[in-house]
């Protein structure tokens, strides 16, 4: 069916539409096209399918076709078109779901036709779906058997996860993704690989490539994000992959039945953070680790180094470890820029040397606020991927290009064969020719030992490169991803603005303050939020995402609580007291006993219609600073 077989005089939007002449397969089911299998695009988001697979028809005027005449959308479209018409789904899409949705049309416009028809997938990182651009940020953590990988993810989730193993001997021997479930049925769980690689709404179908046995060894720890008074909340916005311990001998490397390395590499192009652990007791780095460092190459700007159980030496003894860190790593990570390196005790048990717990503090706030910032920044990352996979996908196939044109009509494989041996000087050609930045070209290593697996070095397996697809990938890369992220900036700054300037017109959420100036502080051993109710409070404080102010105090602000409070279903009158009076410094945010104090005065006065004190009594005043 052609492109504008449908369209109106008018002209409905089709500009996102990939170009279907370079399209060999549907994009749902893989069916390759044919005479009795045509192509059809989905006039939503603009992809190639077969009959079966866009077989839904929907109205829609918002892309200039008519209202009278329903038009043609994949089952992924109907399905979220429909859910957010029923109020099923979110009835107001964010500006970050247009900017991803912009995303996902130009790369299937411009860039996957080019990955498909040059194999990029195959060479390199397998071909992009939608799942992938869903994908929550994903943080890896890389390092040797012992030195806290596990302990420290169930640090930040706060609480224990399905399937972790944690103990001083090699305990972890898979990959393991902890992923939140938002779900208040569901329940804690493990997900074997084999079942994960095929569920589509996930990022990880293209693990497959690594066979059953490295299967095998994946699994999925979903996690419930309500269970427990909300205490895995951070697992709503961040997945976590904990991995195997890196071993020291040669001996068990071999005998690792999957690519680890490939593995790492694979998860490290898709991760936005990725932690390089070291334990101050064991600074060595073996050789797989330094080949699974040596796999992370590209990813620099990813990379923080976590130097953990510090606690256990004392402070001469950790000048010295944090140096010969310092010293092997930069013979590894070969940047110019000094790699961050977090210093601390990352696991739930006291300290065992106090003597740096303020610094061990100030860097655990660090490092959690750096993770922190990952949702928020994540469309930016995921542009610049993208950026990054066009730029080397156009690479790509101006080499074998390049490669293929040169081939003489006889004795090919001899004369392929000595331009593979000189591929530096062939990558110099193509950088005259074409101006490609050299920074851009693959190793040639890589590029070889990929040719060789893939194709068995038969460049006719490759057509001739289109020149148009190459304009349209500049275009795309000049053009349209720079104007996407620019409005997806702005429009982030307007909503900043307007939040800033909401905050800013009155620190209690609930209104006009009432003129109550509550004392700032009072000590008293009886408090009266009671122990049990404490608990419940603590559980309710963690789940709304609490973060660490200047002095290290917890503190939700005023706009995150608001609703919580409300669905107490207290009148709002009531709820501008409480909050005066909870609120002991008026800074606009509580601290958890703050919060409890909010939370029993609702309990005990407001649901029982009973009179709000003018004053907070005594007995209601917090024993110590919230922590």
């Amino acid at each position: 069916m052609s492109s504008s077989s449908s369209a109106t005089a008018t002209g409905p939007d089709v500009s996102h539409w990939v170009k279907d002449e370079f399209v060999l397969n549907c994009e749902a089911c893989d069916t390759k096209f044919s005479m009795s299998v045509r192509k059809h695009h989905c006039r939503k988001c603009g992809s190639v399918f077969c009959a079966r697979c866009a077989a839904r028809y929907v109205a829609l005027p918002e892309l200039g076709f008519s209202k009278n005449s329903p038009q043609r959308v994949c089952e992924s479209c109907y399905t979220s078109i429909t859910s957010s018409d029923s109020g099923a789904g979110s009835t107001n899409a964010t500006h970050n779901d247009a900017t991803v949705e912009g995303l996902k049309r130009l790369y299937r416009a411009g860039i996957k036709p080019l990955e498909v028809q040059f194999k990029f997938g195959e060479f390199y990182s397998p071909v992009m779906t939608d799942a992938d651009f869903d994908a929550k940020p994903m943080v890896l953590l890389i390092g040797q058997y012992s030195v806290g990988k596990t302990s420290f993810i169930r640090y930040l989730v706060g609480r224990d996860f399905p399937g972790q193993r944690i103990g001083p001997e090699p305990t972890t021997d898979r990959f393991t993704i902890v992923a939140g479930s938002d779900d208040p049925s569901s329940t804690d769980t493990v997900i074997p690989g084999n079942a994960l690689a095929v569920q589509s709404d996930r990022p990880f179908r293209s693990l497959q490539r690594f066979g059953a046995a490295f299967l095998d060894k994946l699994e999925c720890a979903q996690t419930s994000t309500t269970a427990e008074g909300g205490k895995a909340s951070i697992l709503k916005h961040i997945t976590f992959v904990d991995t195997p311990g890196v071993l020291a001998g040669e001996k068990q490397r071999i005998g690792r039945s999957y690519d680890y390395t490939g593995v790492v590499e694979w998860f490290a192009g898709r991760c936005d953070r990725i932690l390089l652990l070291f334990d101050a007791h064991k600074l060595d780095i073996s050789d797989e680790f330094q080949t699974a460092i040596a796999a992370l190459r590209g990813h620099d700007e990813k990379i923080r180094v976590v130097l953990n159980k510090a606690d256990a030496v004392d402070a001469q003894q950790l000048m010295r470890v944090h140096g010969a860190l310092m010293w092997s790593l930069g013979k590894i990570i070969r940047t110019p820029e000094v790699v961050r390196v977090y210093v601390g005790s990352f696991w739930d048990n006291p300290l065992q040397n106090r003597i740096f717990e303020e610094l061990f503090r100030k860097e655990s706030t660090d490092l959690i606020d750096d993770l922190r910032s990952l949702p928020g920044s994540a469309i930016t990352r995921k542009v610049n991927e993208v950026v990054k996979r066009a730029r080397a996908a156009k690479t790509h196939a101006l080499i074998v290009d390049h490669l293929r044109n040169k081939l003489p009509l006889m004795f090919k494989e001899k004369a392929l064969q000595k331009m593979l041996d000189s591929l530096e000087n062939e990558y110099q050609e193509i950088h005259r020719k074409h101006g490609v930045p050299l920074g851009d070209f693959p190793r040639p290593e890589t590029f070889r030992r990929a040719l060789k697996t893939h194709t068995d070095n038969d460049l006719s397996k490759f057509p001739p490169l289109n020149q148009r697809m190459i304009v349209e990938l500049n275009d795309i890369l000049s053009s349209h991803l720079p104007r996407l992220h620019a409005q997806h900036t702005a429009e982030a700054g307007r909503k900043r603005a307007a939040e800033a300037k909401r905050s800013a017109g009155d620190e209690n959420p609930f209104g006009a303050k009432d003129g109550a100036t509550p004392p700032l502080s009072v000590t008293n051993k009886d408090w009266a939020v009671d122990p049990e109710s404490l608990a419940l409070y603590s559980g309710e404080f963690d789940a709304l995402g609490p973060v660490r102010d200047v002095d290290g105090k917890r503190k939700i602000h005023g706009n995150e609580v608001r609703d919580l409070l409300v669905a107490t279903g207290v009148a709002k009158s009531k709820l501008r007291q409480i909050w005066n009076l909870s609120d002991l410094d008026q800074d606009g945010s509580l601290t958890l006993e703050e919060f409890a104090i909010a939370r029993h005065l609702i309990e005990t006065f407001a649901l029982k219609d009973e009179p709000l004190p003018e004053e907070l009594p005594p007995s209601w005043m917090p024993t110590s600073d919230a922590q």
